[in-house]
């Protein structure tokens, strides 16, 4: 036996080697650890089938042979044993295939410039170990990660690998087969790619509006967060001041007690209504221990006596809540807006909202009830705003609920609108 044959038996080994394990990585691996021996086991298997397939056939009938005795086993394994989809199944065969053409290219490229068989076959043996880390290391992870993304992208990330492979049997494996048809075939693998990169840039264009949308969502989110932070200080500080007010009556009855013995009833009349006018402003109504909820109530009381809506709240919060004030005022805030938007075009007496609040089972449950007009549009349990660059506050609550492993359900029916959300705590 020459060194070339040696040469060239171990290259068929390492080939399907190559495509055993880089099949099995990009399917997804073995799955939390389980038969890691796998693979060995079939590349054992599969030298063994292989080495008498060519002993009894020789090698132009077993290449013709090969994908029965190797490639489609491989695929069943991978469905049947590793539990792939059958799909991301065929896919990993057919992309490993594509992969191990690499090395292939580059031993027909020192081939053309060599001119020796011998020289070929060794930069091949040379090139195939690095090569495979490479694709095992940094392009396995993200063409399973691909496939797996959604049925629309294993589609089309599968489409270029299996019309690769059934191009490269025809018109090398199988020629003479489809020799009636050379024309076709030598247009099938271009008509192919032009096919795949026309849906390719469609899906990327879709997907990066989704994105986009993604993104503007999120900044919206982030900026409505900033705002009931910035609206939970000013209603501290309001209630701040209210504190102060409290803490210095009593400097102003000595005053009013002042302008009286000084026989000035007017001034002291005075300067009781500033007084008056000043508390109007910034006096808070208290509906729980919650520090927070109080502000939000009654700053939302206010507003809603200033539009003519009758605002119910039932609420009964403790003092302390793992929920920070922050996420607590951007959900109440939303729920409450877009409820007294919807009232505020309603007849006198349809305009009411209902609000109620409480612990129970150790979770927090808030409820908000209103009356509309018209249909609302839902989309994936969100109501979608018919006002331009609205509809966020919706998001928003669903965010914070997901965030804190809550939920929260939009619910229009019978011309009441409800929203419930539920938080663990």
């Amino acid at each position: 036996m020459d060194l070339l044959t040696v040469f060239e038996l171990l290259n068929y080994g390492l080939v399907l080697l190559f495509g055993l394990f880089l099949s099995v990585r990009v399917a997804g691996g073995y799955g939390h650890g389980r038969r890691p021996w796998l693979p060995y086991l079939l590349g054992l298997l599969f030298l063994l089938v292989q080495g008498l397939c060519y002993s009894l056939w020789g090698v132009v009938m077993a290449e013709r042979f090969y994908p029965l005795i190797v490639h489609l086993p491989l695929t069943l394994v991978l469905t049947f044993v590793l539990k792939k989809p059958f799909g991301v199944s065929l896919v990993s065969v057919c992309t490993a295939y594509l992969c191990c053409q690499l090395p292939h290219w580059v031993r027909l490229t020192m081939l053309m410039l060599t001119d020796s068989l011998l020289i070929s076959e060794i930069t091949y043996t040379l090139c195939i170990i690095p090569a495979f880390w490479l694709l095992l290391r940094h392009f396995a992870p993200a063409a399973y990660s691909a496939m797996t993304y959604s049925r629309k992208t294993l589609l089309l990330f599968g489409s270029l690998p299996l019309a690769y492979y059934l191009f490269d049997y025809a018109t090398t494996v199988y020629y003479d087969i489809f020799a009636t048809q050379v024309q076709a075939i030598y247009e099938f693998l271009p008509t192919a790619l032009i096919v795949f990169y026309v849906l390719f840039l469609a899906l990327y264009h879709v997907q990066s509006q989704k994105e986009a949308q993604a993104e503007l969502q999120r900044a919206m989110l982030e900026t409505a967060l900033k705002q009931s932070h910035g609206e939970m200080e000013r209603l501290k500080a309001t209630a701040h001041q209210t504190a102060v007010y409290h803490h210095d009556m009593r400097h102003h009855l000595n005053m009013i007690d002042g302008f009286l013995s000084a026989q000035k009833p007017e001034q002291a009349s005075e300067y009781i209504r500033r007084i008056q006018e000043d508390i109007s402003t910034i006096s808070l109504r208290r509906y729980c221990e919650n520090e927070a909820m109080n502000l939000l109530c009654s700053s939302f009381a206010e507003k809603a006596a200033s539009m003519g809506v009758q605002l119910t709240m039932e609420v009964s919060l403790p003092k302390e809540l793992s929920l920070s004030d922050t996420e607590l005022c951007s959900m109440v805030s939303n729920g409450l807006e877009n409820a007294l938007h919807a009232v505020g075009s309603l007849d006198q007496n349809r305009r009411w909202v209902q609000v109620s609040c409480r612990i129970r089972n150790n979770n927090l449950l808030l409820e908000i009830k209103n009356p509309y007009r018209g249909a609302v549009r839902m989309q994936e349990g969100v109501p979608l705003s018919a006002r331009e660059n609205h509809g966020y506050g919706c998001h928003s609550i669903q965010t914070i609920a997901r965030r804190n492993r809550g939920h929260c359900l939009f619910e229009p029916k019978d011309g009441v609108f409800t929203l419930r959300v539920a938080l663990p705590l």
